[in-house]
Formats: C-alpha cells, structure tokens, sequence
C-alpha cells in the first residue's frame, strides 16, 4: 500500500518510519455502501449508519498494516423501513442473535502503486470466512484542527450463502426474488491518532 501521496505525503514520510501508525476512521465522513440483485434487473441498495474502525499503518513495512473495522447490522437503511426490518430479522442477519458484523486484516499484500489487497476474516451471521478487500489509497490532508487524515476508497464482493444468509423466493417468471452476490463499496475518511509507537 503506497502510504503517501504526492509531495505532501513526503514532507510526512519520517514520521510514520519508526512504526505503524494508527488511524481512526471518521464515521461522520465515511459511508459504508453495499448492493445486490434483486427481482433479476433490480438492485437494492443501502448503507450502514453505525460502524468504525482503525488502520494501522506501517510506511516502512506496508505488509505489516493492519485493519479492524465492526459494522453494526442494525443501523442497515435500503430507503424501506419495512425491507430493512426485514432484512435485520432472523431471516437475514439476525441481529438479535448477531449484532456486529467485523473484518479483521490477516494479510496484507501491496505494490507500487496506490492499491492494495487485503485478506482479512469476515465474521457475520455467526460464521467466520476469509475474504479479499481492495483498498486504494487516496489522499492525506489537514483539517482546520490540524489533525492529519487520509482519505480511501475499498470494494469488495461476495457471496452471501457463504455465511448462511440463504433467505430467498422464487418468482413465477422464474429466478429468484434476491441474488446472492453483495457488492460492497466503502468510501473511508480516517483521523489520525495521537503518537503511539509500535516495534
């Protein structure tokens, strides 16, 4: 993962040298997306309100990053107060049983360019996989406080029998009334922590 960007990014490239720094994504600035099929040429569409996380990240060794994000199923808005409890009901997520959703890094693999990829365990629905996220890296910035962000874009996909969420319909025309791909797309702001060095 390239962990600087521009000439800005290298006035900064010392600072992050000794360690993994930590960053705390922003929650009022970052929107969690995801999408999926449904009634065959439709797609449903929606977000999560409440979730966060923190990335840790090493400029001097970027495969020695780490991302941790919890995503609360709860807070899932599809535009349809009716679909959305539904959607949270024991049909779909379950979130009497199953509240948070959460992405662990285990592996972090990068090039040149902006763009990494990381393996990290995905627990939802009570069921632990292991999946492949793009991340990109975007920008650095300083706000009008003067804390430092960064600025990323992640998408992934996959398939949600994987983990158990198998609620479906058939439809008289044929096919079914949910597909079973969820695309994911995050758009991520994140703060950066005060100093805390790590070996």
């Amino acid at each position: 993962m390239n962990t600087t960007s521009g000439t800005e990014g290298k006035g900064r490239r010392s600072a992050g040298l000794a360690g993994r720094v930590t960053w705390a994504i922003d929650p009022v600035r970052s929107r969690l997306l995801f999408a999926l099929r449904h009634i065959i040429v439709h797609q449903i569409r929606g977000s999560f309100a409440r979730w966060g996380g923190t990335i840790a990240l090493d400029e001097r060794d970027p495969a020695r990053s780490r991302v941790d994000v919890w995503i609360d199923l709860a807070s899932v808005d599809t535009g349809d107060p009716a679909r959305d409890d539904h959607v949270r009901s024991a049909e779909f997520f379950d979130v009497a049983r199953f509240p948070q959703a959460t992405f662990a890094s285990v592996e972090i693999r990068t090039s040149e360019g902006p763009v990494a990829v990381v393996r990290g365990r995905l627990d939802l629905h009570g069921v632990g996989e292991d999946l492949d996220v793009e991340i990109v890296d975007q920008a650095r910035s300083t706000d009008p406080d003067g804390r430092e962000r960064c600025t990323f874009t992640v998408k992934t996909r996959f398939d949600r029998r994987r983990f158990g969420l198998r609620w479906n319909q058939d439809l008289d025309v044929g096919g079914v009334v949910v597909g079973d791909i969820i695309e994911i797309e995050a758009h991520v702001e994140a703060v950066r922590l005060p100093e805390r060095r790590e070996s």
